[in-house]
């Protein structure tokens, strides 16, 4: 702004007092003849544009009760898949129903309406973000077109995250997206065209609003998700074929003429045009292209590079963002505008309920606009204002030229008075800047002996004082530069230190507010902690923690290290902790530190289940060798009794009932001997569903006799190295034991599938589950809590699984039953 100096002052006030009466009675007169012009304008054009908004507004909303039927029906046939198994012919009889009317533009002058599917593609995604089963263009993706999609990256536009944000549904819950796809420009629509109507071999808005729904297993764990994309052209029939004039329908609406609809979304977003440059979109590489905004470059305004948002178009008219806050509180309504392409016109908006998903924030999916160029209805309007505004001009023209005439002399006289005031001010000025310059010897030399000339002696008085203290000043501050830099080097120093270390140091003050934290505290107690936090906050879930640091700040006592464990979500942890005062009695505040000793526990607990299994295994190949000889002579001297013709019926039972005994003691010895000297894997190239399909069929006589059912679903494997017969033994010891609890019928499932780097089985069953107290247990040898067993099976099957370097883990609840997860990794090196 342009600073207002004294001498323009004294003119401006000498130029108000002379022209301000001639001013204001001009205006009052012109403002009544404009009042009058415009009143009878206004009156005229009034009465059209009501007609014309009220019908365009009506019309607005029943396009909008249309979509949102429409959008509805999508959702319809969404449950209905995710109710459906979607097998291929099922999901093709579902895609060859599913159809709608486009009509577009074919060459230069014809048309044509085809039938087109509704959903651009189906698909079926697994629990971890693989595509199971697709169908896109009336035909199903081959296994090398399938993506995994469980990343933005790995979607169809780059940028997707409906994977993860299905993932969190409940069951029935539906995720509905914004419109997605790739922006097509302003080159790529017209192709050489002049304008959007005479572009008939453009480049198509290729996008999708993507329906997807969760899906459950029987057990309520999340099994993977169905999506269907919607075809963007589906949309785009809804507007783009609105005429607002007396055609009522077009195959292409003119844009210049500014009769034409549009979409947008509750972001504002456009969503359907006939520009298709306006259209919200990405680029290749999956980033949102910005919206056309003031700051947007003249070089994307020429590619087209600039989707429409109506909440940043204020600065092409105002009404646009009010549209979109009107439509977002469910109000219907018109404004005038006037468009990118300069068209005034009236548009009609009406909102479009909807509030599935992330569109229940307004409860819309967003609205429709019908614009209409009324410039034909204000003819008469236009007659009378010309008339009056010519009688205007005349008035406007004598008025400037007296104004002009008292502004000249007003002028003179001003500059004039000015000049003899402002001159000696204006050597004050410059004196003052070479002071703000730094040039504290500056001094000023004025005439005057006025008022003026003693200012500027208290000028000079005080830039000789200004140089004294500047040098004094540029002493210290050379002082505190070096002092400061020595004091930030020593503080980087401490900083690295603390932040290079394992163990979280963690510092109190008094008051029990955190003053700092190392990067290890900060992996430890969670990114959300911050300084000034209170130690309860800091430490929440630290039960023992917040006891001990609430006790060594209180009563100055309990300090030293200590162990304890904190149960985390992967398992229970076990820290050393050490609590040290800050100054005598803590004064200052605490330090804690905290290291992680789960790993160290973890090995000491190895170390000694394997030092226990060892002696075990010793023991029990010792006992079982020196009971079985004696054993054997018993076996055969009973057998010589029961063979004796002369024995009584119930001596000869009691001999048979002594004999089985012994056999069953011989099982237990072989199985002990088994246990303690198990025989070498022998490793080899093997298919893993012709292990489990042989075990199963050997299991399923015996289940059809206990009116158990076993189900198997076996994933696609590629043959890896490992040993058929073990991994056989360790299939059946599980699905026997699950085939125990199941005495009253039940389902027994047997599953693979295949990941990178491994492969899972899972055998699960529908029993009453295992006691949270025996999971610990189970694959502890000679644990059991059947009558008959050795309690064998299960420790022995661990040791198959370790043997081959897998995991093996138990998940089990009285409601879902039992599940045991193998996973077997399928590069195992020559031993």
């Amino acid at each position: 702004m342009p600073r207002l100096t004294l001498f323009k002052k004294i003119m401006a006030v000498t130029l108000l007092l002379s022209l301000l009466p001639l001013l204001l009675s001009s205006l009052i007169l012109l403002s009544n003849l404009e009042s009058v012009n415009s009143r009878l304008t206004a009156e005229i054009a009034d009465t059209s544009d009501i007609q014309a908004s009220e019908t365009l507004q009506m019309r607005a909303q029943n396009v909008a009760e249309t979509i949102s039927d429409f959008l509805h029906q999508c959702e319809g046939d969404l449950l209905f898949l995710a109710r459906t198994t979607l097998d291929r012919q099922s999901l093709i009889n579902f895609y060859a129903t599913r159809h709608s009317e486009v009509w577009k533009r074919f060459g230069a002058t014809e048309e044509i309406r085809e039938l087109v599917p509704l959903y651009r593609s189906i698909a079926k995604i697994d629990k971890h973000g693989k595509e199971l089963l697709v169908i896109r263009y009336g035909r199903f993706l081959r296994a090398s077109e399938l993506r995994d999609v469980s990343t933005p990256a790995g979607t169809e536009f780059k940028n997707e995250e409906y994977f993860s944000r299905i993932k969190k549904l409940r069951q029935g819950e539906i995720y509905v997206s914004h419109l997605t796809g790739f922006h097509v420009s302003k080159h790529e629509q017209l192709a050489g065209a002049s304008d959007p109507e005479s572009a008939v071999n453009e480049s198509t808005y290729d996008g999708v609003i993507r329906f997807g729904t969760p899906q459950f297993d029987s057990n309520g764990s999340f099994n993977g998700l169905v999506v269907v994309s919607l075809d963007h052209r589906h949309l785009m029939e809804f507007t783009q074929h609105i005429d607002p004039g007396r055609n009522f329908s077009t195959i292409f609406p003119s844009y210049k003429s500014g009769n034409y609809a549009f979409l947008f979304d509750d972001e504002g977003w456009i969503i359907t045009h006939p520009k298709y440059w306006d259209i919200r979109g990405l680029d290749r590489s999956g980033r949102p292209v910005p919206a056309y905004s003031e700051h947007s470059s003249q070089a994307d305004i020429d590619a087209g590079l600039i989707p429409f948002n109506l909440d940043q178009a204020g600065f092409i008219h105002l009404n646009y963002p009010k549209v979109a806050s009107q439509v977002r509180q469910h109000k219907i309504g018109y404004v005038d505008i006037t468009n990118v392409g300069g068209a005034k016109k009236i548009m009609a908006f009406a909102p479009i309920p909807y509030d599935t998903g992330d569109y229940s924030r307004y409860g819309i999916f967003g609205g429709v606009t019908i614009g209409f160029q009324v410039d034909q209805f204000h003819d008469a309007a236009r007659k009378g204002s010309r008339l009056i505004n010519r009688e205007l001009r005349g008035h406007r023209t004598l008025s400037a030229m007296i104004i002009l005439a008292t502004a000249l002399l007003a002028g003179f006289s001003a500059w004039v008075l000015s000049r003899g005031i402002t001159r000696p001010l204006q050597q004050l000025i410059i004196g003052a800047r070479r002071l703000a310059d730094g040039d504290t010897s500056s001094q000023v030399s004025v005439s005057s002996t006025d008022e003026l000339g003693e200012l500027a002696d208290t000028f000079n008085i005080m830039s000789n004082e200004l140089e004294i203290r500047k040098t004094s000043l540029l002493s210290t501050l050379d002082e505190l530069r070096r002092s400061r830099l020595e004091i930030l080097d020593e503080r980087n120093f401490k900083e690295s230190i603390l932040e290079s270390i394992s163990s979280a140091i963690v510092t109190f003050s008094p008051d029990g507010l955190l003053t700092s934290i190392n990067a290890t505290g900060r992996h430890f107690l969670g990114s959300r902690t911050s300084i000034d936090m209170h130690f309860r906050d800091v430490f929440r879930g630290w039960e023992e923690m917040e006891e001990r640091t609430n006790q060594a700040l209180a009563t100055c006592s309990g300090y030293g290290r200590q162990p304890i464990q904190v149960d985390r979500p992967g398992g229970m942890t076990h820290f050393e902790v050490g609590f040290f005062p800050i100054g005598k009695d803590a004064e200052h505040g605490l330090t804690v530190t905290i290291r992680n000793e789960t790993e160290k526990e973890k090995l000491r607990e190895e170390m000694m289940r394997l030092d226990r299994l060892a002696s075990l295994g010793k023991l029990s190949a010792g006992i079982a060798h020196e009971v079985r000889n004696p054993l054997t002579g018993i076996s055969l001297l009973l057998d010589d009794l029961h063979d004796n013709a002369a024995l009584a019926a119930n001596d000869r039972n009691m001999i048979k009932k002594a004999l089985a005994e012994i056999e069953r003691v011989e099982r237990l010895i072989s199985a002990l001997l088994n246990y303690s000297s198990p025989a070498r894997a022998d490793f080899r190239m093997s298919d893993l569903n012709t292990v489990v399909n042989d075990t199963v069929l050997l299991m399923r006589r015996q289940c059809e006799r206990q009116k158990v059912s076993i189900q198997q679903e076996n994933g696609e494997l590629s043959p890896f190295r490992f040993d058929p017969e073990k991994i056989k033994q360790a299939l059946l010891n599980i699905t026997r034991n699950a085939l125990e609890v199941l005495p009253d019928g039940g389902t027994i499932q047997v599953g693979t599938m295949q990941s990178t780097g491994h492969v899972t089985m899972t055998i699960s069953d529908n029993g009453p589950g295992i006691s949270a107290e025996d999971l610990p247990l189970i694959f502890e040898p000679f644990f059991t809590r059947k009558g008959a067993g050795t309690g064998l099976g299960l420790s022995i099957t661990q040791r198959i699984i370790e043997e081959h370097r897998g995991t093996i883990r138990v998940e089990s609840s009285r409601e879902a039953g039992t599940t045991f997860i193998i996973e077997l990794p399928v590069n195992i090196p020559d031993s």
